[in-house]
């Protein structure tokens, strides 16, 4: 059973390194168990190379027939687990860094004391992550960037995007009345972590969308340190109000541009359509959700 499992996941993937990842285990041990049932069936269920993973015919006649039993069995027992309101169990969990803070640094002890038989591991990155392919369950990211095949459900509301300066920086450089002033000022860009171009400030102008291509000497792949350059005087930041809100009220950064702050899609919980849901999965979403 064990070795089955293995082996439909290393089919669904095509990747012995993306399986062992998925299920939480080495990739030496799940190419032992493929080879131990090869040799117990008598067939060779993979073509390997040292760059790609293939199902042989037998191995695809074999997935073909196994894998939809196994996802009933698997769903067979899930629902069995579920009506034992027994909730445990491991859940992999893919988080922005600025959802991390607003949510799961302040949910997550609470969560676990609830429900002290559930594992959670938790991976922080402010990009994308295809949930299948990466072995997560979950992935608590912007609505901006979610993709098709998968389920979302809002967690906190929209959020505002604000731009701001340390008193430090406005004392000593011109005034900033409008959004095309800032082609005149040093702001803080940030980029999508692997990417190389910064993105472009957005603002609403009369109900309509109006992009400024700012510049500047620092671009950084990481909200925090933009805002923190802000504090420190380096320049301005296009941030997001709720993630700033201790700094705003303190003083440290000050609004500017406020006529046109926008509103943009908040925080969404997803994972992808159609897989069995663990009872550990739907607490920590009715969780996140409702805490």
């Amino acid at each position: 059973m064990v070795a089955l499992n293995m082996f439909i996941v290393v089919a669904e993937k095509l990747s012995f390194r993306a399986a062992a990842a998925s299920l939480g285990i080495s990739a030496s041990a799940i190419s032992q168990q493929i080879g131990a049932l090869e040799r117990r069936l008598g067939l060779r269920l993979f073509n390997r190379t040292t760059r790609s993973v293939s199902l042989t015919d037998d191995g695809r006649s074999l997935y073909l027939q196994t894998a939809p039993l196994l996802e009933n069995l698997t769903e067979t027992l899930t629902h069995a687990q579920a009506r034992s309101g027994a909730v445990q169990g491991k859940v992999r969990l893919h988080a922005f860094r600025s959802a991390a803070e607003m949510f799961l640094d302040r949910k997550i002890p609470g969560f676990l004391a609830a429900f002290p038989d559930v594992h959670l591991d938790v991976t922080t990155h402010d990009a994308p992550v295809e949930l299948v392919t990466g072995g997560y369950d979950l992935s608590l990211r912007l609505g901006e960037v979610l993709d098709p095949g998968l389920v979302a459900v809002p967690v906190g509301g929209r959020l505002h995007q604000i731009v701001v300066a340390a008193p430090s920086y406005l004392e000593n450089h011109a005034v900033i009345h409008q959004p095309d002033d800032l082609r005149q000022h040093n702001c803080i860009g940030w980029r999508w972590p692997g990417t190389v171009t910064p993105e472009p400030w957005q603002f609403m102008e009369n109900e309509q969308l109006k992009t400024i291509p700012v510049k500047g000497n620092l671009v950084v792949d990481d909200r925090e340190r933009q805002y923190q350059a802000a504090i420190a005087g380096t320049g301005i930041a296009q941030v997001t109000a709720e993630r700033v809100h201790e700094y705003l009220k303190s003083g440290a950064l000050q609004p500017i541009l406020s006529a046109w702050d926008m509103e943009f899609d908040g925080y969404y919980l997803c994972w992808t359509a159609g897989r069995a849901m663990s009872p550990a999965m739907r607490a920590l979403i009715d969780w996140l959700r409702q805490t």
